[in-house]
């Protein structure tokens, strides 16, 4: 009797050994993807920090937008009358701030040649007059050394370099020219976008993609709002304080210390040292630099004590290690503007893995109690 064969031979097709082709799992095309989008980042860093600068800036902008939407306003109408209010703004402020804005930057201009020999005398200067007060600590000084040159020729060379202050002056162009532009259709447009996000996400991660939006809209934007107005007091301070003291370019020294503000730790360091050394040059004396000393040190006080818990409070939940940790490397990679978006950019990744990993724990917990309920209880199965 012969043997019926059944399945792919009988129909003449030889069965394969040879394994069927799967895709790869789906946590190695995850992990491809953001080694991608990484590098990809990395090579256009200049235009991801414009567009990561005007999404933190209609963040800024946002709720005078949702105030207008309130009041039965459409949103194009609102972000453009809101544009022009800050471009009025902005036309007035520079009116009235001009002029004095450059005085200084004419002054400074002016004594930049001889910078390296007035910070010489300068230095001497202070030298002489701590050996004057202080015959003790003569020896410790010692004799008058040439360090000026040495620190004024670093200084001079890292912004006279004329390459380098080309590639500045051609990313400070293009970041005045897009950053606007991406802000307002951001603005615009942004609530289409992320309902066409949530749109094209699978049912089952709508939920979590929600909480984890909620969130990071609630945290980012209070501590957007609360930096930016943090640095504006800051500022303020500091030039109305250096003005009092008579202290040389007041306007450029305040708006560096509030935009310096910014940078966790580091900005107060960097404020304050720029305003010591101007007055070291131009006034060389130990009791103009020991009131500003004294000025910063008050602000950072205040700054400590009432401005950032009024403007910020405890929006960024950042061990203190990982907060310096992600503003060196914020800074090693994009610069100064990488120390300032490094504690948001982090806060996002940290809020969103809290969520994730709450909501499977959530999830695990549940599934848990439910196999415990069902084995205190167990199934009879019936077969028919």
């Amino acid at each position: 009797m012969g043997v019926q064969r059944v399945g792919p031979l009988a129909h003449g097709h030889p069965t394969s050994s040879r394994p069927g082709w799967s895709p790869p799992p789906t946590s190695i095309v995850w992990t491809v993807g953001l080694i991608l989008a990484a590098t990809l980042a990395y090579v256009a860093r200049d235009l991801v920090v414009f567009l990561i600068l005007a999404a933190f800036l209609a963040y800024l902008l946002n709720p005078f937008v949702r105030v207008a939407e309130s009041a039965a306003i459409r949103r194009s109408v609102a972000v453009t009358a809101l544009y022009l209010a800050l471009g009025l703004g902005s036309v007035v402020i520079a009116y009235r701030l001009a002029p004095s804005v450059r005085t200084e930057v004419l002054a400074l201009s002016e004594g930049w040649p001889s910078f390296s020999q007035r910070l010489d005398d300068a230095l001497e200067t202070i030298r002489q007059e701590l050996t004057t007060q202080l015959p003790a600590a003569r020896h410790l000084i010692g004799e008058r050394q040439a360090l000026g040159p040495r620190l004024g020729g670093f200084i001079l060379e890292e912004f006279t370099n004329l390459p380098r202050l080309m590639g500045y002056l051609k990313t400070l162009t293009m970041g005045t020219l897009l950053i606007p532009f991406f802000t307002f259709f951001l603005l615009r447009d942004s609530s289409r976008l992320v309902t066409s996000l949530l749109n094209s996400l699978p049912a089952a991660h709508i939920e979590t993609t929600v909480a984890i939006w909620c969130e990071i809209d609630r945290i980012l934007g209070r501590y957007l709002r609360g930096v930016a107005l943090d640095g504006l007091a800051i500022g303020v301070l500091s030039a109305s304080g250096l003005w009092a003291l008579g202290i040389p370019y007041p306007l450029l020294l305040g708006a560096f210390s509030g935009f310096a503000n910014m940078v966790p730790y580091l900005g107060p360091i960097l404020g304050g040292g720029m305003a010591v050394l101007i007055t070291l040059i131009h006034l060389k004396s130990l009791e103009a630099i020991a009131q500003v000393l004294t000025l910063y040190l008050v602000i950072k006080a205040l700054d400590d004590t009432l401005i950032q818990p009024l403007c910020i409070g405890g929006s960024i939940h950042l061990h203190p290690a990982l907060l310096l940790a992600s503003v060196v490397v914020g800074g090693d990679l994009f610069g100064l503007i990488g120390m300032i978006l490094a504690v948001p950019a982090v806060t996002i990744i940290q809020e969103t893995l809290r969520i994730m990993l709450k909501r499977q724990w959530t999830r695990a917990a549940a599934t848990g109690a439910l196999e415990a309920q069902r084995g205190a209880h167990p199934i009879r199965h019936y077969v028919c």
